[in-house]
Formats: C-alpha cells, sequence, structure tokens
C-alpha cells in the first residue's frame, strides 16, 4: 500500500496515537486493525488515544459518551448523523468517513482526530440532512449578523456549543441563541443542515 507523503511524514513521528477498534463487524474490524497494525500505530486492548466506531454506537449514545471520555479523538465510520451527534458528545477530534474510505482517508481521520482536529468530507454536509428536512424550499436570500455567521463558521469547523462559547467569550446559551436562529433562517433543523445550507449560499466553506 502506497501511502501520500503528507501522511508517511506523520507516520513517521514517534508520537503516534493508540486506537482502538469498536465496530461491529468482525471483518471490518479485523481489516481495520491490520491496516492500522501495518501503518505502525498500536492497538491496545484497553485505553487508548483513538476509537473508531461504526453506526452500531448510534442506537446508544449514553455509552459512546461514556467510551469518549477516555479518549483523545473518534473516528465515525458510516452515517452522516454523525455531524449532528459527535459535536455535542466530545470536546476532542473527530472524524466521520463512509464506511468504504480508502485506507489513506482512515489513516488521516485516525492522525486529524488524535491532534484535536474535524476531519468531514465535505460531501457529507451535502447529505447529512435527516428525512424530511429540505433543503430546497430554504429560504435562497439569507442575511446573517457578524456574530450569526462567527457561530456558522464554528459549526462548520465541528465545535461544540460549549467549545464555540469559549471561543467567542459568550455563554452556551448565547450560542444556544445564534444556533435557533440560524436554524430560521437557514430554514434547516440541524447543525449538519446549517452548515450544507451556508455552504451552499456560500455564507461559509469546509
Amino acid at each position: 500500500m502506497t501511502l501520500p507523503s503528507a501522511l508517511t511524514a506523520s507516520l513517521s513521528s514517534p508520537l503516534l496515537p493508540t486506537v482502538r477498534v469498536a465496530v461491529r463487524s468482525a471483518m471490518l474490524r479485523a481489516g481495520i486493525e491490520s491496516l492500522l497494525a501495518a501503518a505502525g500505530l498500536s492497538l491496545p486492548a484497553g485505553e487508548s488515544d483513538v476509537l473508531i466506531v461504526d453506526d452500531a454506537w448510534l442506537d446508544d449514545p449514553d455509552a459512546l459518551a461514556d467510551a469518549l471520555t477516555e479518549v483523545r479523538g473518534v473516528v465515525a465510520l458510516g452515517s452522516a448523523a454523525w455531524a449532528n451527534l459527535l459535536p455535542e458528545l466530545t470536546e476532542g477530534g473527530w472524524a466521520i468517513l463512509s464506511s468504504d474510505a480508502t485506507p489513506a482517508e482512515l489513516l488521516a481521520g485516525v492522525l486529524g482526530a488524535a491532534a484535536g482536529l474535524v476531519v468531514v468530507p465535505p460531501a457529507l454536509f451535502q447529505s447529512a440532512e435527516p428525512e424530511g428536512e429540505d433543503l430546497g424550499s430554504a429560504p435562497s436570500d439569507v442575511t446573517l449578523t457578524p456574530r450569526e455567521h462567527d457561530v456558522l463558521v464554528l459549526l462548520a469547523e465541528g465545535l461544540s456549543n460549549k467549545r464555540a462559547a469559549r471561543e467567542l467569550g459568550v455563554t452556551e446559551s448565547t450560542i444556544k441563541f445564534h444556533v435557533q436562529a440560524l436554524y430560521s433562517k437557514l430554514g434547516v433543523q440541524s447543525r449538519a443542515g446549517a452548515v450544507a445550507r451556508g455552504i451552499g449560499l456560500g455564507l461559509v466553506s469546509v
């Protein structure tokens, strides 16, 4: 397997993250573990820096929240619904990848999450809307206040309400107020929807 030069450089670092793979499919888990081991990453049975999960965890967010308290980052494979859940569950880095992500994409997601970054393919936001949310019916002429724009940018970066509040020096309640205002102006019902709509209108980029 040939990796991009940027990843090769990252993997040469002595401070590689440890990873625990917690996906439902034994075959997928074995494949991921084999890939990570070949890249030089450690796979301890206990505590780790990064947790890799799949859609099976969506049914038990409480268990996931508990698991995320022990790691620096999480990589979620599968549904775009993770874009709404992860910012609320973790203060660390996170990545969302499709189940058929390439080896290079998986490694980039692991390294990015371990570094506290948000790694989300732009195309994911275009399909991240829950059923019943129709972006086509949203207003096409939207004017945001400077603060609403700031909040939208932070949503696009994957920050939770708490982290956004710290970033802007306001209370978490203030952030929630601006988020609800964004939902109303953009005609959406979710964080992913707000980002997708914002991208479509040229209000924000990822």
